[in-house]
C-alpha cells in the first residue's frame, strides 16, 4: 500500500463486494465492522476487487458506517486449487473451474450404468485425472452367442482431465499453496511425458457384466443349448421315423408284387 497517502486514523480491511458498474461496494474492517465504500472515495478512482486489502478512515454517516480516504493495496491473486470431489461433466470444465490438461480418453460399458460410470472414473484416476469431461452415454441391446438372453448395455465415453477450482485470494499462505500445487502438476506431467512414438496412458477400454447378470447369462446359455439339443433330437427322430415308414411301405409293396407274379398252384 502507498504508506504516504494513508490518512491518520486509518484502519485496514478487506473488500467483500464491489459493483464496478455502479461504483460502490462494502468493506469488512479488521475491527469487525462493515463499511460502505464509494468509488469517488478511493484513491485513484479505480474500482476495487473482492478480496482486495485496503486502508481507510472509518466515518459515521446517517445511513451507517462509511469508508473514506480509501487506499487500495495489492489486489487478490488468481489461485488454483483442487476440487473436493471427482468432477463429472457432460461438457467442459464446470463453472468456476478450468481445465489444466487432458491425459487421455476412453470408454467403459456394462449392463449396470453405475458400474460402467465407476469403471470410467477408475480409469481416469489411473491416468492421473480428477475429472471426466464431455461425458456421454450410449445404450444398446446385446445378447450372448447362441443365447436368447438379451440385455441393455450402457457405454460411457469421455475425456480424462485435470481441473482446478479458480478463485482469488490475498492470503499469502493460500497463494503459496496454489503455486506449489501448480509446480507439482508441472513436474508430474514432465515425468509422465513419454518419448515420441510411445504412450504412458493405461488401457482405457473395458467391458464388464455384473455378477447377477453373469448368472442369468449362464442359465440363459444352458437353456438355449438345451432347446437346441431337443430340436436336433426331435428332427433326428422325425427323420428316422419317416425313413422307417418309407422302408416298411416299400417292403410291403414289393411283397404284393411278388404275390401277383407267383404262378397258381397246379394241384388246384
Amino acid at each position: 500500500m502507498d504508506q504516504e497517502n494513508i490518512a491518520a486514523g486509518s484502519i485496514e480491511g478487506e473488500v467483500i463486494s464491489f459493483v464496478a458498474s455502479k461504483g460502490y461496494g462494502f468493506i469488512s474492517g479488521d475491527d469487525g465492522e462493515r463499511y460502505f465504500v464509494h468509488q469517488k472515495d478511493v484513491k485513484g478512482g479505480e474500482p476495487l476487487t473482492s478480496g482486495q486489502r485496503v486502508t481507510f478512515v472509518p466515518t459515521p454517516s446517517p445511513k451507517g458506517s462509511k469508508a473514506r480516504h480509501v487506499v487500495p493495496g495489492i489486489g487478490p491473486t488468481l489461485i488454483y486449487t483442487n476440487p473436493d470431489n471427482f468432477v463429472w461433466s457432460k461438457s467442459g470444465a464446470p463453472k468456476g473451474m478450468e481445465v489444466m490438461m487432458t491425459t487421455g480418453d476412453g470408454w467403459a460399458q456394462s449392463n449396470d450404468p453405475n458400474q460402467a460410470r465407476g469403471m470410467l472414473v477408475a480409469q481416469a484416476q489411473e491416468n492421473g485425472a480428477n475429472a471426466v469431461i464431455f461425458a456421454s452415454l450410449e445404450k444398446y441391446t446385446d445378447s450372448a452367442a447362441c443365447s436368447n438372453y438379451r440385455f441393455t448395455m450402457h457405454r460411457f465415453t469421455g475425456q480424462y482431465a485435470i481441473v482446478k477450482v479458480v478463485s482469488h485470494s490475498s492470503d499469502p499462505a493460500a497463494i503459496m499453496e496454489s503455486q506449489a500445487q501448480m509446480q507439482d502438476l508441472h513436474d508430474w506431467w514432465q515425468s509422465k511425458t513419454a518419448p515420441q512414438g510411445e504412450t504412458w496412458e493405461l488401457p482405457a477400454n473395458e467391458t464388464r457384466l455384473i455378477e447377477p447378470a453373469k448368472v442369468k447369462l449362464i442359465l440363459g446359455l444352458i437353456w438355449s443349448w438345451s432347446l437346441t439339443l431337443l430340436k436336433i433330437l426331435g428332427l433326428s427322430c422325425r427323420f428316422f421315423y419317416r425313413q422307417g415308414v418309407k422302408f416298411i411301405k416299400g417292403r410291403l409293396a414289393a411283397d404284393r408284387m411278388e404275390d401277383k407274379k407267383r404262378p397258381d398252384d397246379p394241384g388246384e
